[in-house]
């Protein structure tokens, strides 16, 4: 099976500013480390149109302008337990929904 909207076009996940962060066409996804127990509750995530801010538990773990504007609404972030991680690390994904479909992001956020 040919898996859809496949080839070029980004993909690989990338390491920058302590996070990984992956694109598609239509949404940039930001995976960030965080401790072993941390619950959605601690979480905060603040998306401006080119702006995002996540802070858990008060400390804030990015912060900066997005590449591009993203649509606010079609913003979100889930938590869960990190499979990569050894010690029962948690990972938190912010995702976030580009405005401009298909356009090539060289970056996910960077701090201004």
């Amino acid at each position: 099976a040919v898996s859809a909207g496949g080839g070029g076009g980004g993909g690989g996940e990338m390491s920058e500013n302590g996070y990984k962060w992956s694109q598609t066409n239509d949404e940039v996804e930001i995976k960030l480390a965080v401790a072993p127990g941390t619950k959605a509750k601690y979480v905060k995530v603040k998306f401006g149109r080119n702006t995002v801010r996540v802070t858990v538990a008060g400390q804030t773990l990015c912060e900066g302008e997005t590449w591009s504007d993203v649509v606010v609404d079609d913003c979100t972030y889930t938590i869960q337990d990190d499979s990569e991680s050894t010690t029962g690390g948690r990972e938190l994904c912010v995702t976030l929904g580009k405005k401009k479909e298909a356009e090539h992001w060289n970056y996910a956020v960077m701090k201004k």
